[in-house]
């Protein structure tokens, strides 16, 4: 893994989450995950904004969304689907 900062971080689904990239990479299949990250010094409105790359977010900060690079890799990758099943929303 990489340093989240302060971001939500659910420990009881870190082992979930670690079994269900395992079980893609078997299948050969891939996980999209962001390429950089909205992230911000605090849960507000007035807060600080930064964008990074998603293995960069530093102490005391904490990711709130997609970055423009990520939003659009999904864009693309998301462009031919007829289904897409989806955990949640990508940001707050």
């Amino acid at each position: 893994g990489h340093n989240v900062g302060t971001s939500l971080v659910e420990d009881d689904f870190v082992e979930t989450a670690k079994g269900v990239l395992e079980k893609a990479k078997k299948l050969g299949k891939q996980v999209h995950l962001p390429s950089d990250i909205v992230i911000a010094n605090a849960f507000s409105a007035d807060a600080e904004t930064q964008i990074v790359a998603s293995n960069a977010i530093p102490d005391g900060w904490m990711g709130l969304d997609n970055g423009p690079d990520a939003t659009a890799e999904h864009k693309e990758l998301l462009s031919d689907c007829k289904t897409v099943i989806m955990n949640g929303p990508m940001g707050v």
